[in-house]
């Protein structure tokens, strides 16, 4: 039955593969073997990536706040209840949504016979930049300069204007005072939005879009990496300090030094040291950053926990390399569950889906075409490896 469905989806496939080849001035020949069946390998791979579902399980999504202003490529992604959105060009696809049920890429640009040109094109999704993405209820919300912008059905609409800065903006901006009040960071949770510059936070009210509560925060470098938790702010800044804001007094308490990414999940932050002593190392602590406990070397700032997982990839310089490994914070076991990147770029996970999500890069066999831009996921326990790639460009001028 499975060579059966492989040749029958093969031949409904050929037509279209065929077509976007001859766009491109290609010819595409498919091997057969003497009954008949394709022996194209990297055909029957296309073709088993495409009949693979992903099944996501999605339970109480109100929307994906928690971690998604990383390193990588996870600046330009995030969750909802239905897709995956990636505003980073997959291959010639350009920015897609990723069903989470059929596991089906669904370009973001749906102008018909659009060339992506940006001379001929210059409307395009794809000529959009759109950091720090979130999605929240049945919108997608993103920072642009100074404005907080709802995207809903293709249609963007203003829902918030940011007019606050503090001295370390106005000084650090000098050269560009239009800029002191852009938005550098956002998040959001059930009831608020989050707006972040240098050295602030504003606290929105997602019923009313009016400021609740705007705080000040102390720090003598640029903030990096906040994160909300049960009603305090966790962040680092470039000076690799990191602090604990408590959102409602506004005091804020500096927690240690040689940080440079905090994480917090079920009452315990999760940090990456960088020092002259240690590269990169990854720890765990309480919620004032007591009892550190070392937990991995050698790993990258893009870590994800997941129903008492963490997701990980190491630094080049490590064993695991560009390896996604899945690490039991029970049992203190790592386990690798994915090894196809020649270049991991993002890991991003979210409470309502039990799916973890990998994006990277992976050379072509033959080293001379461009890489395949790759979307890789697990369920939270490391099971089930789902893999789809993106070949080609978007852009060949």
């Amino acid at each position: 039955m499975k060579r059966i469905f492989c040749i029958l989806t093969a031949a409904m496939l050929s037509v279209c593969f065929l077509t976007s080849c001859q766009s491109k001035g290609k010819e595409t020949y498919f091997e057969e073997n003497s009954a008949g069946e394709i022996v194209d390998s990297e055909l029957l791979e296309k073709i088993e990536q495409e009949a693979q579902p992903l099944d996501t399980k999605i339970e109480n999504y109100s929307c994906h706040g928690g971690r998604n202003f990383f390193l990588g490529m996870s600046n330009y992604v995030t969750l909802d209840d239905k897709y995956l959105y990636v505003y980073n060009h997959m291959g010639d696809q350009g920015f897609i949504k990723l069903d989470l049920q059929s596991g089906e890429a669904i370009p973001l640009c749906n102008v018909a016979g659009c060339t992506h040109d940006p001379n001929n094109f210059p409307g395009c999704v794809n000529h959009h930049f759109l950091f720090m993405a979130t999605a929240v209820g049945d919108e997608l919300w993103y920072p642009d300069e100074n404005t907080l912008v709802a995207l809903k059905d293709g249609q963007e609409e203003v829902i918030y204007e940011n007019k606050h800065y503090t001295e370390l903006e106005e000084a650090a901006l000098k050269a560009t005072p239009n800029e002191k009040c852009v938005i550098c960071y956002l998040a959001a949770d059930e009831k608020y939005a989050y707006i972040f510059g240098f050295a602030y936070v504003v606290q929105i009210d997602r019923s009313t879009m009016k400021a609740v509560k705007t705080i000040d925060l102390p720090t003598a470098g640029a903030l990096r990496t906040p994160f909300v938790y049960k009603g305090s702010i966790y962040f680092c800044n470039d000076l690799k300090e990191v602090f604990k804001t408590d959102i409602e007094s506004g005091e804020t308490t500096k927690l240690g030094d040689h940080v440079n990414c905090v994480y917090v999940k079920n009452d315990t932050v999760y940090y990456t040291v960088y020092s002259d002593t240690e590269a990169f190392v990854l720890y765990s602590a309480d919620l004032d950053l007591k009892n550190p406990k070392k937990l991995i070397e050698n790993c990258y700032s893009d870590f994800a926990v997941k129903d008492n997982k963490l997701f990980y990839h190491g630094a080049p310089s490590s064993a695991q390399g560009e390896t996604i490994m899945c690490y039991d914070l029970d049992s203190g076991e790592s386990k690798t569950v994915y090894d196809g990147f020649s270049e991991a770029n993002g890991i991003i996970a979210a409470d309502f889906s039990d799916r973890v999500f990998f994006l990277g890069e992976e050379t072509n066999p033959d080293n001379t075409a461009d890489p395949y831009d790759v979307i890789a996921s697990v369920r939270s326990d490391g099971s089930d490896l789902w893999v789809k790639k993106f070949s080609g460009e978007l852009f060949n001028n």
